[in-house]
């Protein structure tokens, strides 16, 4: 984990230590940066670099995200912030180079006050994004396939992160309290269900041992 100041000139390790914490970022340079950005993409933060963009692109990055309902956040050296331009659409700003306590504090802000990362309609955990009202689900931009029990469980426990969820509520729950089969049945489930949206990157459903299961907080660090 990074303490002090992220280098904006080591990008990986900044937007790899947002995504760590739950927010997937895109660090624009140029407003052609956004130009593959898609408003059901798995991006949740824009950040603006101020230090290399002029005025001019920087309201035009701005403005697209703004579009996009992408919440963006101007990293802003020192030397530039008497110019930056207090009317600029954006969420907030952050002096650069950035610590990262500091950013994700601000992402955090930002994200939950943008009716675009988690409307009514959508259940959001790092990567992951359900699609209540299509029952679509997707794992960074990837669309899953999911069978219905193995959806609902899904939909159930990400809906409650960190609750966790006995097998025998589980069954009730999902298959109803006349169901005939076997606790067994939620074993199998749960391992489909990981198989899907699971990888090495990508952790959601945690075995708490002879209980059952919950879904991990993603945004709890």
């Amino acid at each position: 984990m990074v303490i002090g100041p992220v280098p904006l000139h080591d990008t990986p390790g900044l937007l790899a230590e947002l995504e760590d914490r739950g927010y997937r970022a895109v660090l624009v340079l140029t407003p052609a940066d956004l130009d593959a950005i898609r408003p059901d993409g798995p991006e949740r933060l824009a950040l603006l670099d101020a230090d290399v963009m002029d005025l001019r692109d920087l309201e035009a990055c701005a403005s697209v995200c703004s579009r996009l309902n992408l919440p963006a956040i101007a990293l802003v050296p020192p030397s530039r912030l008497s110019s930056l331009d207090p009317q600029l659409d954006i969420a907030d700003f952050v002096l650069a180079p950035p610590r990262v306590d500091e950013l994700v504090a601000r992402a955090r802000r930002a994200v939950g006050s943008s009716g675009a990362t988690d409307d009514a309609d959508t259940i959001r955990a790092g990567d992951l994004v359900i699609n209540t009202a299509t029952y679509e689900v997707s794992v960074d931009g990837r669309r899953v396939s999911l069978r219905f029990k193995e959806y609902e469980l899904l939909l159930l426990m990400a809906a409650n992160p960190g609750r966790v969820y006995s097998r025998e509520v589980l069954l009730n729950r999902i298959w109803g309290y006349e169901y005939l089969g076997g606790t067994r049945t939620v074993d199998v489930h749960i391992r489909r269900l990981r198989s899907k949206i699971e990888d090495a990157g990508h952790r959601f459903i945690e075995t708490v041992w002879q209980v059952g299961y919950r879904f991990r907080d993603v945004d709890k660090k």
